[in-house]
Order: structure tokens, then C-alpha cells, then sequence
């Protein structure tokens, strides 16, 4: 039998993609070509990624959307997912993710344009049977309140992952602006928890969010954060070289306002392990989150990751900080203005630390909040001086902008009495070496 042209594309106007200037351009298949785009180089019709790590780039799915709105193409031909090097499956899954918003058909290494969405399910599929014999099983959780824009962009950025999550949950904390409907109708593959009301913390649908995934592990997400797309098949493989003793893979972060000095300090670029996490994009063993209870509902917000974290180091686990993974956090840089967010901050520390600190480390800790956190000069944290308390980057200002702020703090103390007993009675100081108190 003759193989016959595939003229599928003859009629529509087609964008060409390509990851670099050394690889060729996806055939046109006798379509009406609109642009060739390349993602890596400076050149004229290049994007200016980077060769080599496109697949940890931020905006990569926001600028392949802006192109398809810009010049309006029916159909996207990409190239061979399955032939080309980790560039070109970054290319590959982050153009179908921007695609499956569209009515256009997609093109993969020259086969028969699909939908979009089918495009998306067939490529997940083969993303999937690339990982081969790895059993391992993986659900994103996502706390979500009011930021429809922010959770698509995140579940975008879920489906162009490289290595695709077996499970997605959203818990969404009764959102007003059409949060819910907008997952349900792009969405299908999302199991939807809505709250009742939105008088739950985030500490409650995070929880809410663990116990209702079913998988080996758990990535905690933030509902306004976008995961570059080797972001889950890095951090997979890195867990895979770890002890079952760490139970957090604890990625790079990075958030608009975010000083060069700060986003390239050594100690945020290397591998160590840590007495918190960023709990905006880790990865997780659910069996040690489960043991460990999840986060302390008490809290309602803030502070949650460091208070879990104790309680890791007490039944002998560890986390792993790994910049090998990095996520991009639409929350800006340091401590949120606002008086939400200076109470529980500020409560939140001490309830934390009474529960854990070692008595020694308890007494100085009133001392070292003044000179280390209220007399912090900006330009220390901006520096990197403060790599894991970054939750008190920024009190200074907060302390100085916040209405009443003062007022807040005197709350917050009486809070902090208020719940002592509290405390006491769940009291079970860590003796962990990698215990640090909440001040760098």
C-alpha cells in the first residue's frame, strides 16, 4: 500500500514550532505556515530561552499563549516528543498545555493534527509509558480562594509537565469570582473539593486536599504558582536518590520582586537539608505527612510549614532543599502587606516554637526576634542573609506601613497567651540536628 500525503493541514493556517536554531522545524504539511517560532537564541524569531533548560524556564506556557492569540494559527506543529532531548519534550508538553485552551488541531512529529485536548491526552499518555517500570504515583493538591486567573495558569502548568501527575486536587475554599465553574469546564481531569464557606484556613484544605489524595506522594501547591515543566520529573528523580527517611523534596521558588541578590544567593542554590519547606511547590511522601498529622488546622495560615516540619525531624524524617526544581510564585517577594497576614505571622512563630523549640533555644528566641528578624537591615535579606524564615522578610516594613500594626502585634500576643495550654500540651521539643529557630 502507498502511504498518501498527509493533507490534513492544506486549509489552515499553521504556527511551526521548534526548540532551538539547530533543530529543524516540524514539517508544514501543506498548510498555510503563519510564523516559525524558536524558543531558545536571541535572534529575530527567536523566543530567548535557554538552550539546555527550557524545560525549568518561567513564561513558557504564557508566551506560546501570547503567540497563539497574536496570530490566530488553526493548527500548532510541534515536533517528536518521544525522539528529542529533554528541550524539545519541554517544547512539546508546554505547547499542547497552551493549546488545550484553544479550538486548534496539534500536530506531533508529523502525525495526523488532533484537537487540542485529544492531543493533550495522547501525549500524556506517551509521557507516561516514557517513565517506564516507575510505579511511582503522584498528586498535585492545591489550595485555591479567589484567584481564578492564578489556578489556571497553575493547572496549565500542571498539564505540561514532562512527567504528567497520575492525580490533580483542587480544594477550593468557597472562591466568589468563578473559580470552580471555570475548573469544571477546562478542566475535566481535576477531582473539585468546594468548602461550604470560606471561613476554613488554608491549613484545613491543604489537609482537606492530603486526605483525599490516593497516591505514593503529594505535591503541595499554592493556587498561584506555575511549575516550570521538568518541574515534577526533577524532583521525582531526586526523591528517587533519597533515603525513605525525606519526606519533602523542598524546590526553588521564584516570585516577582525577588532581588538578583537574593535568587542567586549559594546558600539557596545548593543542596541542604532544612527545618521547613516551601510549602507554595514541594514534594512530599504522603505516608509521612499523614504520620506526621499534616498541618496544625490551629494555625489557619502561615507558619504551617515550619510547625509540620517539627514534627517530621521528631519521628526521625528530614527535608531536602533542591533547586534542581524551580516554580515560579505570582505571590511577590517577602513578607505580605496586610493585617492578616503581620497576626498570624507573628502569632504563628510562637505557637511553633513553644510546641518545639528545645528550652534553651525558647529563652534566647525573645532576644533574637529583636536583633536578628526586627533589627534586620533590608538589604541583609535582600542579600540572601535569610534563606528559610522568608516569611519574616519584610517585618520591618509591615511593622512600619501596616495600620495599627502594633495593635496587631499586642493581638497576636494575647493570642499566643490565649493558646499556651494548647501548646504545653502538645509540647515535644526537637532534638534534631537540623532544628534551627525562625529567624534565617
Amino acid at each position: 500500500m502507498i502511504d498518501q500525503p498527509n493533507t490534513a493541514f492544506a486549509s489552515m493556517r499553521t504556527l511551526l514550532v521548534r526548540a532551538a536554531p539547530t533543530a529543524d522545524f516540524p514539517d508544514d504539511l501543506g498548510g498555510d505556515v503563519v510564523l516559525r517560532v524558536t524558543l531558545a537564541g536571541d535572534d529575530e524569531g527567536e523566543l530567548g530561552f535557554e538552550p539546555g533548560a527550557i524545560g525549568r524556564s518561567h513564561g513558557l506556557i504564557e508566551r506560546l499563549g501570547e503567540l497563539i492569540d497574536e496570530h490566530s494559527p488553526e493548527a500548532v506543529a510541534l515536533p517528536s516528543g518521544a525522539d528529542g532531548d529533554d528541550d524539545q519534550r519541554a517544547l512539546v508538553a508546554a505547547a499542547i498545555a497552551a493549546c488545550s485552551l484553544h479550538d486548534l488541531q496539534v500536530s506531533v512529529g508529523g502525525a495526523a493534527p488532533l484537537p487540542a485536548a485529544a492531543a493533550y491526552g495522547v501525549e500524556r499518555a506517551a509521557a507516561r509509558a516514557r517513565a517506564g517500570e516507575d510505579p511511582r504515583t503522584v498528586t498535585a493538591v492545591i489550595s485555591a480562594w479567589n484567584k481564578r486567573e492564578d489556578v489556571r495558569a497553575n493547572l496549565l502548568g500542571i498539564r505540561a509537565q514532562t512527567r504528567p501527575f497520575d492525580d490533580v486536587v483542587v480544594v477550593d475554599n468557597h472562591s466568589t469570582d468563578g473559580t470552580p465553574q471555570m475548573i469544571r469546564d477546562e478542566f475535566p481531569e481535576v477531582r473539585l473539593v468546594v468548602m461550604p464557606n470560606s471561613a476554613y484556613g488554608a491549613c484545613e484544605t491543604f489537609n482537606v486536599g492530603f486526605s483525599t489524595a490516593l497516591t505514593e506522594y503529594i505535591a503541595i501547591l499554592d493556587d498561584d504558582v506555575v511549575l516550570t515543566p521538568w518541574w515534577l520529573e526533577r524532583s521525582l528523580a531526586r526523591m528517587a536518590q533519597e533515603p525513605e527517611t525525606t519526606a519533602v523534596v523542598s524546590t526553588k521558588v521564584v516570585e516577582p520582586g525577588m532581588p538578583d541578590s537574593f535568587r542567586d544567593a549559594e546558600a539557596l542554590n545548593r543542596e541542604r537539608y532544612m527545618s521547613t519547606f516551601r510549602g507554595c511547590a514541594s514534594l512530599a511522601r504522603k505516608e509521612a505527612i499523614d504520620k506526621a498529622g499534616g498541618y496544625d488546622e490551629r494555625l489557619f495560615i502561615y507558619g504551617n510549614e515550619r510547625d509540620l516540619t517539627c514534627r517530621l525531624l521528631n519521628l526521625g524524617y528530614r527535608v531536602l532543599q533542591y533547586p534542581g526544581a524551580e516554580t515560579f510564585h505570582r505571590t511577590p517577594f517577602g513578607l505580605q502587606m496586610g493585617k492578616r497576614s503581620l497576626f498570624y505571622h507573628a502569632r504563628n512563630a510562637w505557637l511553633g516554637m513553644l510546641k518545639y523549640a528545645p528550652a534553651k533555644d525558647l529563652a534566647r528566641m525573645p532576644f533574637l526576634v529583636l536583633t536578628k528578624v526586627l533589627l534586620r537591615g533590608r538589604k541583609a535579606e535582600e542579600a540572601g542573609e535569610v534563606t528559610d524564615a522568608v516569611g519574616t522578610i519584610g517585618v520591618g516594613k509591615s511593622l512600619r506601613e501596616t495600620d495599627g500594626a502594633w495593635w496587631i502585634v499586642t493581638r497576636a500576643l494575647f493570642s499566643v497567651l490565649y493558646n499556651v495550654p494548647y501548646c504545653l500540651k502538645h509540647r515535644e521539643p526537637v532534638q534534631a540536628p537540623d532544628f534551627e529557630l525562625p529567624l534565617q
